[in-house]
């Protein structure tokens, strides 16, 4: 299986994340990894394929002193567990999906007055690995 990056990936509460690495994929604190947070998670491809984690393991620890960070926890590195079913999204289905959970959660989309602007670039989008680059890029350079 190869993901081709950036990605979105998608969690059972309809949290969306823009990824832009393998590492960044893999890489969470160990209170994300005991509440399951990788389970059923959604990974949808710069390629336009949509992948299902069925879990996650602990494969090891990132950084010093064995992952501790006082902000973000224990650091791991976690080895993630695929359903076998892969299949191709279609683009008016990823706009669709896309559209509909940033106007479930408009406030947070809106909270720098750009909410029409997105949508919008959603709309006219001529492939996911345009929409997801794009996102990608305004996610890593916020935080």
């Amino acid at each position: 299986m190869k993901i081709q990056y950036p990605i979105i990936t998608i969690s059972e509460k309809s949290h969306i994340e823009f990824i832009k690495s393998d590492e960044d994929l893999k890489k969470c604190n160990k209170s994300a990894l005991k509440n399951r947070y990788y389970n059923k998670l959604i990974l949808i491809d710069s390629d336009s394929i949509r992948y299902t984690v069925q879990s996650a393991e602990q494969e090891s620890t990132t950084g010093i002193l064995w992952g501790f960070n006082l902000l973000k926890g224990q650091q791991l590195k976690v080895k993630l567990i695929f359903e076998e079913k892969v299949e191709k999204i279609e683009l008016s289905e990823l706009q669709d999906l896309l559209i509909k959970m940033i106007n479930k959660d408009k406030y947070f989309w809106d909270s720098d007055g750009n909410l029409k602007e997105r949508l919008e670039f959603i709309r006219n989008a001529n492939s996911a690995e345009d929409i997801i680059s794009k996102f990608t890029y305004e996610y890593y350079k916020k935080y």
